[in-house]
């Protein structure tokens, strides 16, 4: 292996000499280490426990999960930045970020501001966290999230709901872009997600995977209930009374990494596995959600149509997500306040997860 390593251009370094002076004497065949530790875009070793070894390049740095105290930090400052309270949180996927402007009494912070905080980089997400209330409901919003392709681990993805969780949060509403894989979807419906399919989960990887935090939940927490069954019956009642039954669907959702869209191959074997919907997020946060005892309410706006065979020329495109939910901006931002709502007089307490 240290020949290996002597004969590798690390990019972003001088050269061979720099990794020759890396502390190669670290790698343990039981654990994984990184053996550039100078910061983002390095090259790291990564060792398994039969004392395998591979290489994989970085975008974020450090994969280290932060320690309690550092996500606590994180929570410190945006309490100490805001006289709200909130008990409610709400993720804003692509697109989906207008509900965060129609907060009142707003306090806004950029991710770049929080300590310890990543930066989302991606188009359709502005990249803040929004402090404020609907309707006299205290609730925080991130607009904008973080996806495993941009080069982020799991927990670091989902990062942002524990530090929800040390804020008060106790309820969380998750919103996603997604393509529609169900026949009968259309583009701009909304599916409630009852349950989802955590493909990263069979491959062994997970927002949880490492020693466990007891003060935010258990080893081994339990994901039958995952999308609060009491929340998805109030929500298909709404939708009826607010003339939206045919919009509204409810379905299975599954996390792939991304960034490329699906194969017509992939699309196909997701129907067989009875997937609804198909989208690149969500899942991290609503695993780290329910460890952390919080009840989560999601819903997929549906923006574009899998392509599930070959005879065709469409191709699926960000530009089409985001001017799908630039449409329907006044149906999401009316049903996340009606969630909100109900969320907040149904007397939820943490106990009841």
């Amino acid at each position: 292996m240290s020949s290996l390593l002597n004969n590798l251009i690390v990019p972003g370094h001088a050269g061979n000499t720099a990794m020759k002076e890396k502390k190669q004497n670290q790698l343990n065949p039981a654990t994984t280490r990184q053996v550039d530790e100078e910061g983002d875009g390095g090259l790291r070793a990564l060792a398994s426990g039969g004392g395998s070894m591979c290489l994989e390049q970085t975008v974020s740095g450090d994969d280290t999960v932060y320690p309690f105290e550092m996500i606590k930090e994180s929570a410190d400052y945006l309490l100490a930045g805001t006289s709200h309270r909130p008990k409610i949180g709400v993720i804003c996927g692509s697109g989906l970020g207008a509900l965060a402007d129609q907060l009142e009494q707003r306090d806004v912070f950029p991710y770049e501001s929080i300590p310890n905080f990543p930066v989302s980089t991606v188009a359709g997400h502005a990249g803040q966290m929004v402090i404020g209330e609907i309707d006299g409901v205290a609730v925080m919003c991130m607009q904008g999230r973080f996806h495993a392709y941009e080069g982020y681990p799991l927990w670091k993805c989902a990062m942002p709901v524990r530090v929800m969780k040390l804020m008060g949060v106790e309820q969380i509403l998750v919103t996603n872009a997604a393509g529609g894989l169900n026949p009968q979807f259309k583009v701009g419906d909304i599916m409630i997600i009852k349950d989802h399919i955590n493909m990263q989960g069979f491959a062994g990887d997970s927002p949880l995977r490492g020693k466990n935090e007891e003060r935010f939940g258990p080893r081994f927490p339990a994901m039958n209930n995952a999308y609060d069954r009491r929340l998805r019956q109030r929500a298909k009642e709404m939708v009826q009374e607010m003339g939206l039954g045919d919009l509204v669907k409810e379905g299975v959702y599954v996390m792939l990494g991304g960034p490329t869209y699906e194969t017509v191959a992939e699309i196909n074997l997701l129907r067989i596995l009875g997937v609804d919907a198909v989208g690149m997020s969500t899942v991290p946060e609503v695993v780290v959600a329910r460890h952390c005892g919080m009840r989560v309410f999601a819903f997929s706006l549906i923006t574009n149509l899998c392509i599930s065979h070959y005879d065709t020329e469409a191709k699926a495109n960000h530009e089409e997500v985001i001017d799908t939910a630039n449409k329907r901006q006044a149906t999401l931002q009316a049903l996340a306040k009606k969630i909100i709502h109900v969320m907040s007089e149904d007397n939820y307490t943490p106990d009841d997860k």
